[in-house]
């Protein structure tokens, strides 16, 4: 890639607010173009075994994509499957980066993340949504089976990432957007990305993109869901014994929907009853992880509320 049109990589991670950049944030109306969608990237980067990994077919297809920048956009390629998969124990983000770095090695790395406490309950309720069975406790123990992988909380060692793309790619050339941030002050989240990109064509956030509408069923309902789940096809579970529906629709959405009405509400005890497990299981776990982070990064971030 010519070092006058960088392309920026975010690779996620997971549940910081990803999809929100990749449908208001990165468009040509804020001086970025996306080069390649998720299907893309997982076919020509994540998807190939590791023997025969060319890097050749993505950069052919992110050359031609560039072919249609106009001057001043940023060149973006965004998936947080480049992070590597929550349920999975982010096995092989490594090699991903190892990958991106042949790929496009003078690219900027743009890696968004969140205070552990709150990541970890929301990829437990991503799990559901894909169809997971397992319930929390059960989920967040992992697998020590040879050969297979589960949840593990290593993945969320955000230091130890950031420290790889660094050492690939600079460390003037590594940004670390936190997803609380976006949530303190959205525009000025998005000027500070824009400065470090050079994005020249970015004047601001357009109204539409400031409304943000959370989705997805509250903690509580978690039992309710990954029963449902038994009962319907979905990417974790494709052939049920008895299938109702397809994940997350059917079967699921009607007890997303029940979850929300008395008397389950008031009868489901804690309203959060993922989250103050997390809090109590990874008390302290990241704590040294975050202040390493703090230190890492060669631009301000603010972190206090991590622990």
């Amino acid at each position: 890639m010519p070092d006058t049109d960088p392309v920026l990589l975010h690779v996620g991670y997971h549940k910081t607010a990803t999809t929100w950049m990749q449908k208001h944030l990165f468009l040509p109306h804020h001086g970025y173009r996306q080069l390649l969608g998720h299907q893309e990237i997982f076919d020509k980067i994540v998807k190939p075994h590791g023997l025969r990994f060319d890097p050749t077919p993505a950069q052919d297809a992110i050359a031609e994509a560039k072919a249609a920048l106009t001057p001043g956009e940023v060149p973006v390629l965004s998936s947080e499957v480049l992070s590597g998969h929550p349920f999975q124990g982010g096995h092989e983000s490594d090699v991903y980066a190892e990958r991106l770095a042949r790929i496009a090695p003078k690219a900027r790395i743009l890696i968004s993340v969140r205070d552990q406490m709150r990541i970890i309950p929301s990829v437990y309720m991503q799990y559901l949504q894909r169809g997971g069975t397992m319930p929390f406790d059960q989920f967040y123990e992992g697998t020590n089976r040879p050969g297979y992988f589960g949840f593990t909380d290593e993945h969320f060692e955000y230091d130890v990432l950031v420290a790889h793309y660094q050492k690939l790619f600079g460390a003037e050339n590594v940004y670390v957007l936190t997803q609380e941030s976006l949530q303190v002050d959205m525009e000025q989240a998005a000027r500070d990305l824009a400065d470090f990109m050079g994005a020249s064509l970015f004047s601001g956030l357009r109204p539409e993109a400031k409304r943000v509408h959370a989705a997805g069923y509250p903690e509580y309902a978690a039992p309710l869901l990954r029963r449902a789940n038994h009962l319907q096809r979905s990417t974790l579970n494709p052939c049920p014994i008895v299938n109702l529906g397809e994940t997350p629709g059917g079967v699921y959405r009607l007890a997303g929907g029940l979850s929300r009405r008395w008397p389950l509400k008031s009868l489901s005890g804690s309203k959060r009853p993922i989250s103050a497990y997390v809090a109590k299981r990874f008390a302290g776990r990241y704590t040294a992880h975050n202040e390493r982070l703090a230190e890492l990064v060669t631009h301000p971030i603010d972190l206090s509320g991590y622990c």
